[in-house]
């Protein structure tokens, strides 16, 4: 195609196939700095292969959803199907209160919460969601970085409604207590959490 367009330019023969010479020379070298690019992306992917919850590391595979401020990661004990929780990410900062988020950051987080609610809503086959910020020590907030629980709801899964909250709390310290000890996983194991991510990272290709 570019050939018959060189050609009806009525060009010389040596002017016209220097063109193609050349261009085919620059599509080479852009095929080349692309495949480096790709090349240098996946180096930083396994070099950086976890992310930092506050002062605690998240291995990547539980991450399955992220933006350049937020990520989504699956929970180590989830309340219900589809808990999981949405944080910022920490390599830009701490944010230990919502209040300390910037306009970009709050955006950020909560329009893409709004996103993968409404996708695991409708994969877990649910009607509702809560979305949870326990924002302070006083709050319940045993991680000290800002994080929105997201549970996919359905009728019936707490007799009281108000008790999610409550539970909320429990898997909140129980976490805590989890990433302080390091203990052995009594809930999930690493495989099964990324067996989940891997799940919902199919909703949002």
């Amino acid at each position: 195609m570019v050939k018959q367009l060189l050609q009806s330019l009525s060009l010389t023969p040596t002017t016209t196939q220097w063109l193609i010479s050349s261009a085919s020379r620059r599509l080479q070298s852009i095929s080349t700095t692309r495949h480096i690019e790709v090349q240098v992306v996946k180096t930083q992917m396994s070099l950086n292969n976890h992310y930092m919850f506050g002062p605690y590391k998240i291995d990547s595979k539980e991450v399955f959803y992220s933006t350049p401020l937020s990520y989504a990661m699956v929970n180590l004990r989830p309340l219900l199907p589809g808990h999981i929780l949405f944080s910022l990410k920490i390599r830009l900062r701490e944010v230990k209160r919502f209040f300390d988020l910037t306009a970009d950051e709050t955006s950020d987080l909560w329009l893409s919460a709004q996103k993968v609610g409404k996708q695991l809503e409708c994969y877990h086959k649910a009607s509702s969601l809560t979305f949870s910020i326990q924002d302070g020590p006083q709050a319940g907030q045993t991680v000290p970085h800002v994080h929105i629980h997201i549970v996919p709801r359905k009728g019936g899964d707490f007799e009281n409604n108000d008790e999610i909250y409550e539970a909320m709390d429990v898997k909140e310290k129980e976490l805590k207590q989890k990433l302080d000890l390091d203990k052995e996983r009594t809930d999930r194991s690493l495989e099964e959490m990324a067996q989940e991510a891997d799940a919902y990272r199919q909703l949002f290709l």
